[in-house]
């Protein structure tokens, strides 16, 4: 596989099958239980965020990554926020003693990422630059959607109650 398909196919298994395992396993009140928001949101206004928010950062990275390659490093990018995903509910699994919503999917994400990050360090495109930038991506990538999930709650609230 190229390092672009195990990119896409961390897209894939996020939408819709890490939001569907997510979904029956209430992952809006979970992230309300572990204070992760500070309202608890209807499954239509968790799903906005993730279709709204989430997703279309992943795509601009992905699009960066596919337009210009000098961009390797949003394509490294979702591999690392893949892997983060994986360590959030793996995390919150060990803490629980409950497997965390979203932990299966999540394991799906670490192979996938895990492959894709070593054809990265085996590819022509692998810089150390371009990692680390990739990581610090990837760090936003999981992190921004959760801060603007709350600024933006009162809008979404209001339209997906």
């Amino acid at each position: 596989m190229t390092m672009i398909q195990f990119i896409l196919l961390n897209l894939v298994i996020y939408l819709p099958f890490h939001l569907f395992e997510e979904a029956i396993g209430d992952f809006p009140k979970w992230m309300y239980d572990h204070k992760w928001l500070p309202h608890h949101m209807t499954h239509g206004h968790w799903m906005a965020n993730n279709l709204f928010i989430y997703y279309p950062m992943l795509l601009i990275s992905v699009f960066l990554f596919i337009f210009n390659q000098k961009f390797v490093c949003f394509g490294v990018a979702i591999l690392i926020w893949g892997v983060i995903n994986f360590g959030d509910h793996f995390f919150y699994t060990i803490k629980d003693r409950k497997v965390s919503p979203g932990l299966i999917s999540g394991v799906l994400f670490l192979v996938n990422s895990v492959l894709g990050l070593r054809n990265y360090f085996l590819s022509d495109l692998f810089s150390v630059y371009q990692l680390i930038a990739g990581i610090l991506i990837g760090g936003v990538l999981a992190g921004l959607p959760i801060g603007l999930s709350v600024a933006f709650y009162k809008f979404f609230d209001k339209y997906f109650k």
